[in-house]
C-alpha cells in the first residue's frame, strides 16, 4: 500500500476484486471531494459515474491499495464539431 499519496477531484478507480457473483462489477468510482486535515486520515468523497447518486467515502489510503480499488484513465472524448451545426 502506497502511504501518503493524495487523491485529486476528478480521479477515478474502480474495485480491485470480483463481484459477489465472480464478475468484475465495472462499477467506476470518481473523487468529488477529499476529506481531512492534518490531523485526521483523509478520506475520499466519490461518486458511481454510471450513477451519481450512489455515494462512498473511503480512506485516500485504502483507494491506492491495489489489492482493493485500481485506478482508472478517464477518456475524454472531443466534441464533434458537426454536431453543433
Amino acid at each position: 500500500m502506497a502511504r501518503g499519496r493524495v487523491v485529486q477531484i476528478g480521479e477515478r478507480f474502480k474495485p480491485a476484486g470480483n463481484s459477489v457473483f465472480g464478475r468484475s462489477s465495472g462499477k467506476v468510482l470518481e473523487v468529488r471531494d477529499v476529506l481531512g486535515g492534518t490531523d485526521a486520515l483523509p478520506h475520499a468523497k466519490l461518486f458511481n459515474v454510471a450513477n451519481p447518486t450512489e455515494h462512498k467515502l473511503i480512506a485516500v489510503n485504502a483507494l491506492w491499495d491495489t489489492k482493493l480499488y485500481l485506478p482508472v484513465e478517464a477518456r475524454f472524448i472531443e466534441p464533434d464539431e458537426r454536431a453543433l451545426d
